[in-house]
């Protein structure tokens, strides 16, 4: 699994590389396409349908969002209900403390997908 190393305003380092906004699934890291946010959105604070297809692939246990430094990313009720129907867990946590609860619940062994937003 990826270790997140670092998270920062605007940046994080996932395995030694620095990415803006990511998506971990599985074993594979994903920047977030904050051009197509911005165009369907105007903001990267909201999640693509593309992303929560690919937050809901490879059977999580955990899904857990990094919603920013302040919290503004927020997470939509479709998306709660679709993970809810699914029986997979969602967690909702600010961009800093990220790192330690990604790598405590793979120290549990937990299947975890992650987003992580790293402005607001």
């Amino acid at each position: 699994m990826p270790k997140i190393d670092k998270v920062s305003w605007g940046k994080v380092k996932v395995d030694g590389q620095n990415y803006h906004q990511v998506l971990i699934v599985g074993d594979e890291v994903m920047k977030r396409d904050s051009a197509k946010l911005r165009n369907l959105f105007s903001t990267t604070h909201r999640i693509g349908d593309w992303e929560q297809k690919k937050l809901l692939s490879e059977n999580p246990e955990i899904i857990l969002i990094a919603n920013g430094w302040n919290g503004v990313l927020k997470v939509g009720e479709e998306f709660k209900d679709k993970v809810s129907q699914q029986g997979v867990e969602l967690r909702v946590v600010l961009t800093p403390k990220v790192p330690k609860e990604y790598h405590k619940l793979l120290a549990e062994k937990k299947r975890v997908n992650v987003l992580i937003h790293t402005t607001c």
